[in-house]
């Protein structure tokens, strides 16, 4: 029998001028993230069941470290443990993040 498995989509601006449009839920044992950086057709995806790092991230997703960042900080809003390239590494966050389900 099939697991349900259930995913939402994300409009994610963590605040600093970048948009994401993620997917993103449960999935078994793992979670998954997904970033549709083709125009919402398309994009990224990577499995996962712990902490994550913005190194493994970015290799897995194939991003640059500031995507990476964006990426992690929604995944940390989610309530998942992440690991933070060093600040001077990303552009600064200069609003408050804004977060639609289902978008």
């Amino acid at each position: 029998m099939l697991e349900e498995t259930k995913l939402g989509r994300y409009d994610w601006q963590p605040g600093n001028g970048t948009r994401y449009d993620l997917l993103y839920g449960k999935c078994g044992d793992y979670y998954m993230i997904g970033w549709a950086n083709r125009q919402g057709a398309g994009g990224t995806f990577m499995m996962f069941s712990h902490f994550l790092h913005y190194t493994y991230l970015a290799e897995k997703m194939n991003v640059n470290e500031s995507d990476a960042d964006g990426i992690l900080r929604f995944l940390e809003k989610m309530g998942h443990d992440v690991g933070y390239p060093a600040h001077d590494m990303i552009s600064p966050y200069m609003s408050e993040p804004i977060l639609v389900v289902n978008a």
